[in-house]
Order: structure tokens, then sequence, then C-alpha cells
């Protein structure tokens, strides 16, 4: 008798044998390889283009079994030679290496004004005109007269008021009511001065006055409180008034924010530079002559305006605040004023625009062409 086997399970029998190889080395896991990618991102487009793929290829079939993401040394790796290519300008090209200085310096000047107004994002608010009205009030004054705000070249932006006051201006009862307010109060200064006038006759005549200047801060704004009274003999019957001028505390975040400003935008304007010299050298010969001219013309028109933030950053650095003024700033340079003598008071905001807009010019005018053969680099 024969002994008969069982018939085929028919859901078993076409299931193919098992791949020892493929059980040892399973596919990578999907998260593995957006690792690899994300990362190679620190790498120029240059590079990712042309290597990319077989990268992350490479790096797959060496991964582990089961590994699902990339390990920290290769990371690390990665990165650092990613941003070593960024950084690496094309060879024996001595003046694409002088204009990667110079656009480094004055994207750095550009990046001290972003840290600086990002800084001037701490001060404190100033006063509206109603802020400004009461005030005025608190310090003596009557209706105000005058209220405007003012910037500069060179400081952050203040705010004035000027008013009369009904009889004599009285600077210990102001001081008084603002400590009261929550004020904190400097000592008085006692002032002398001469105001201009005319009297019943027509004629120009100087009244002696003498006055009192303290400084009140409160939550980071700084008002200067200045009063003045005409002397008591005077020929002609004028009335005392008061003034204030409102400006922000600088902020101890302001200095850290210029100084990280302008080491970031030193970096930035060096990977730029590299981007755009490669992107030169990669242009077609008809259009690298045009291009390479376009770019030296953008740092003819940047230069000034770099000189005049670079300036500012040294007054900021060695100065602070200017004497019983306001905190000097680096970006107050684009602010339409006298800064050179020379040229319209929007002569720096002026050529910052136009030096960007011949930029761009250059770097649309150098398309690549064919692109330059390049050593493989595979990070081991």
């Amino acid at each position: 008798m024969t002994a008969a086997w069982p018939a085929p399970d028919p859901t078993t029998a076409a299931r193919p044998a098992p791949d020892l190889e493929a059980a040892a080395w399973p596919t990578a896991d999907n998260r593995l390889e957006r690792g690899y990618r994300a990362l190679l991102l620190a790498y120029p487009r240059r590079h990712r283009r042309r290597h990319g793929t077989e990268v992350v290829t490479t790096l797959l079939e060496m991964a582990e079994p089961g590994q699902r993401r990339p390990r920290a040394g290769a990371a690390l790796h990665l990165i650092g030679s990613g941003l070593r290519l960024r950084f690496r300008l094309p060879a024996r090209r001595p003046f694409m290496a002088l204009a990667a200085l110079l656009t480094a310096l004055t994207v750095g000047g550009f990046g001290a004004a972003a840290g600086s107004w990002l800084g001037a994002q701490t001060f404190a608010d100033l006063p509206d005109e109603a802020g400004m009205a009461r005030l005025t009030q608190q310090a003596g004054g009557d209706e105000t007269l005058h209220s405007y705000y003012s910037s500069s070249p060179w400081t952050t932006q203040t705010t004035h008021s000027s008013s009369q006051v009904n009889g004599a201006w009285d600077a210990e009862q102001v001081r008084q009511r603002l400590t009261a307010g929550g004020w904190s109060l400097s000592d008085s200064t006692p002032l002398t001065g001469m105001s201009g006038t005319v009297d019943d006759t027509g004629s120009l005549v100087e009244i002696p006055l003498s006055g009192t200047r303290f400084t009140a801060e409160s939550a980071g704004l700084i008002i200067t409180v200045m009063g003045w009274d005409p002397a008591a003999n005077s020929s002609v019957d004028i009335r005392s008034h008061v003034s204030i001028l409102a400006m922000p505390d600088r902020t101890a975040a302001f200095l850290p924010l210029v100084v990280v400003g302008t080491a970031v935008g030193l970096l930035a304007g060096w990977l730029i530079a590299a981007a755009v010299a490669y992107r030169m050298a990669a242009a077609s010969p008809g259009r690298r002559p045009a291009a390479v001219t376009l770019w030296g013309g953008a740092l003819v028109a940047l230069a000034l305006p770099a000189v005049a933030l670079y300036g500012n950053v040294m007054r900021v650095l060695r100065d602070g605040n200017a004497e019983g003024g306001p905190p000097l700033t680096v970006h107050s340079a684009f602010t339409p004023g006298e800064y050179y003598p020379f040229g319209p008071q929007w002569l720096v905001l002026g050529l910052t625009v136009a030096g960007l807009v011949v930029a761009v010019a250059a770097i649309l005018t150098a398309r690549p062409g064919e692109q330059p053969p390049q050593p493989r680099v595979v990070p081991g």
C-alpha cells in the first residue's frame, strides 16, 4: 500500500520560496531615505542635482538592517561636508575671491542693520499724541502748542512737545507729581538762557530766562523735562513754558542682536558670493562678462550704504546713546537725512535699492549653460 500525500493548500502553493538574502538585508525604511535627503540640503543645489541620488543610494546600501534614521556621526559628516562645499569658491579665480570678500563685508553691514531693527523692536513704544498731552499736563503745561515725531540717520525715533504754563513753572511740584505717577527721576539741573521777542514799539528785545531740566524714566521710556521762566524784572510780559522730549531706553538685547546680525550677515554674504560665483562660472561665455560687470556695479552702488551702516555700528559700540539723547541705532542710516554732505537726503536708501536691483539683474543674467565637470564627492 502506498501512502497518499495530502493535496497542497491553494493559498500556499503559489507562495514563492523565501529569499534568504532579502531577509538578511530588508528594504531600507522610507524614513531613513527621507532623513538622508533632508541632510543633503546642506549641500549646494548644483551638487545635489549631480550626485544626490547616487549619494543617497550609497548611504542606504551602507545602512545597517532595520536602521530607521541616520546616525549622529553620519549626519554631522554630511552637514559639515555640505557646508564646506557651500563656502568653497571656484578654484584659480582670484577676482571671485575678492568679490566674495567685498560681498561678505557688504552683506555684513546689512546684517547689522537687521539686528539693529530687531533690537529696536524691544524698545518701549513712544507715546501717541494723547499720551504726550497727558505728559505735558503732568509736567505743568497748559494746552500743547507743538507735538511732533522726529528721526535721524543716527538715532531711533523721538517725540517732542512744547506748551505754555499758566503762571510760574514750579519744577518741584512737577517732580512730585511724576514721582507719584511711578517715574524715577534724576537730579535737577539749573539752566539759564535768553529769549527774543518784540515789544510794543516793534523793537526786538532779549528776555533773560531761568530754567530747570531733569529726566524721568518709567517702563523703558525716558522723558527729558525742561521748563523756563522769564526774569522777574522783564520789560516784556511773556509766559513760562515747558517742553518734553520722549525717547525709548536701549534694552539689554539690542547690542547682542547687532553683533549677531553682523556675524550672520558676513557668513550669508560669503555664501551668496560663492553661489553666485559658481553660477557665473557655469554661465555661457556670452553672458558671463555682462553678469560680472553687473555684480561689480551692484557692489559699487552698495558701497556707500555699507559704509554708513558700519559707521553707525562703530557709534553704537563706542557711544551707545547720544549724549543726553536717544539710543543710537544702525538701521537708522536708511532714514532720509543729511548723512553725507553730498547727494539727496535719500541717498543711502536710494543706492541700496539700486544696488539690490542690479544684483538681481546680475544673477538673472548669469543663467547657467553647460555645467563644467565637478569631482564626485561621496561622504564616507
